[in-house]
């Protein structure tokens, strides 16, 4: 009698193995594909999925035939930038890649061979980041000049849903039919050296899909450096009807076109627009933009250098919309985490009470993100803040100066929120007790990291709070 020999392995069933290939590091994945051929089939595709050349410093010098062989695994491709890179993408076989990062050298072989890699690859490219690196004495603008004809299929749909221009130049009709031949865009981002040149008319196509769009108020309003400001009615906000977030920023305290103008513009092209960021808008613009120009403004991001007293009272002006106030400290520094507890100057503590006007007006506020502000105790505890529905608290405290006494404030805080959540949970022992969360504090304990968390457990829905480490989560 034959017995049949069942192999119990999962790893034996193709469909497992796959499955598990891209859940897999690259350095797995290498280990993976030496077992065998069949192996090899499956876990070749993480090593190849993404190139980033800032990190894969050797692929340019791959043989013309491996990257012939593999290249159809390929699906990301970032910081493309010399021609070396460049050359070692040239294969055909490179057809299916979605996330694309490029800045264009200097020669006219380099755009060309450019322009021919996001051709061949455009009816899949999901996000598209394209720019020329344009040098002081690179500012011709015929020199920084491309056709749209390369980013748009023609024999399908365009699936892009995100791109970015820098250093390039078109002429404002041609950004009109990139818009239109691409349905699916979402995010538009044109950085402040973007030539968008006019014509005799201007065809201002509306792209109803288009949420987010990053570009600065001098882009928007006056698209070509060689022309003066758009008419009426034209400007680039014209494109995108259901805009909502608008990172809109000006590096300097001069506007190209009035105050009013911009408000104008945007009631009328664009009202939905309830989301700014300002990146390192001066105080006095960000003061304008905040007070006069948009209407229930639920989320604002902005420089914390530009914070003051003006800025502070123009986001009372939406105190009933607002869900989100957060700053940063510089463009390269958003959340951080960190294990030591360093000295870090507030310029705006003397000033702090002013602060508490947010807090404390602010009834929806949901996310209040200052991690450059060091928060004094004395004035939290002057007045109760009324944005009982908090999620998220980013914020330093004055005398909370160690990394043991953020650790045991935070712990007092979950400890007490710990209590709480059992308190509830257990209905049928429960006995009715006329205690709040902050009994699990003692009463008696005044110290800074007591005082903290009782504040902290006021807030029902708290889930993450940074005191100046790390973020702790409920």
């Amino acid at each position: 009698m034959t017995t049949l020999f069942i192999d119990k392995n999962p790893l034996h069933i193709p469909e497992i193995r796959s499955r598990i290939s891209r859940l897999v590091s690259v350095k797995d994945a290498i280990s993976c594909v030496r077992v065998s051929k069949d192996w090899s089939n499956d876990f070749v595709f993480p090593i190849w999925y993404a190139i980033d050349f800032k990190v894969h410093n050797t692929f340019e010098q791959l043989s013309a035939d491996i990257v012939a062989k593999h290249g159809h695994h390929i699906r990301i491709v970032e910081d493309l930038k010399t021609q070396l890179q460049l050359n070692a993408l040239l294969s055909p076989s490179i057809k299916n890649i979605r996330v694309l990062r490029i800045t264009c050298a200097s020669s006219a072989r380099f755009r060309t061979l450019c322009m021919d890699l996001i051709s061949r690859n455009n009816s899949n490219l999901r996000k598209l980041s394209l720019g020329i690196d344009v040098n002081a004495n690179q500012r011709d603008l015929s020199f920084r000049m491309i056709f749209v004809d390369a980013l748009v299929p023609h024999s399908s749909v365009s699936r892009l849903s995100s791109v970015r221009l820098h250093g390039i130049c078109l002429s404002r009709n041609s950004f009109a039919s990139l818009l239109r031949g691409c349905p699916l865009l979402t995010r538009v981002d044109l950085q402040q050296d973007v030539a968008l040149l006019s014509g005799s008319s201007i065809d201002t196509f509306q792209h109803t899909r288009v949420a987010t769009l990053t570009a600065p108020i001098s882009q928007v309003f006056k698209p070509d450096p060689e022309s003066e400001p758009s008419p009426p009615g034209s400007s680039l906000l014209a494109h995108f009807p259901n805009l909502t977030y608008w990172h809109v920023y000006n590096q300097v305290t001069t506007l190209v076109v009035p105050i009013k103008r911009i408000k104008a513009e945007v009631r009328m092209c664009c009202p939905k627009v309830t989301q700014i960021g300002t990146w390192v808008t001066p105080s006095p613009v960000l003061y304008d933009l905040v007070a006069n120009v948009f209407r229930n403004l639920v989320s604002v991001t902005f420089a914390y250098k530009e914070l003051s007293t003006d800025v502070i009272i123009a986001l009372t002006f939406h105190n009933a919309t607002l869900l989100d106030i957060s700053t940063f400290w510089d463009v390269h520094e958003c959340h951080t985490e960190r294990d030591h507890f360093p000295r870090e100057d507030d310029y705006f503590q003397s000033r702090g009470r002013a602060l508490q006007l947010l807090p404390r007006s602010c009834l929806n506020l949901q996310i209040l993100g200052l991690e450059r502000h060091e928060m004094d105790m004395d004035h939290v505890e002057e007045s109760e803040w009324a944005c009982k529905r908090l999620q998220e608290l980013r914020v330093r405290i004055r005398e909370l100066d160690t990394k043991e006494k953020v650790k045991r404030a935070l712990q007092l805080w979950k400890e007490g929120r710990k209590k709480n959540e059992t308190d509830v949970m257990d209905e049928e022992r429960k006995k009715v007790v006329d205690e709040s969360n902050e009994s699990h504090v003692k009463k008696e304990d005044t110290s800074i990291e007591a005082r903290v968390a009782k504040h902290l457990l006021t807030f029902d829905k708290l889930k993450a709070v940074w005191l100046g480490t790390r973020t702790c989560y409920s």
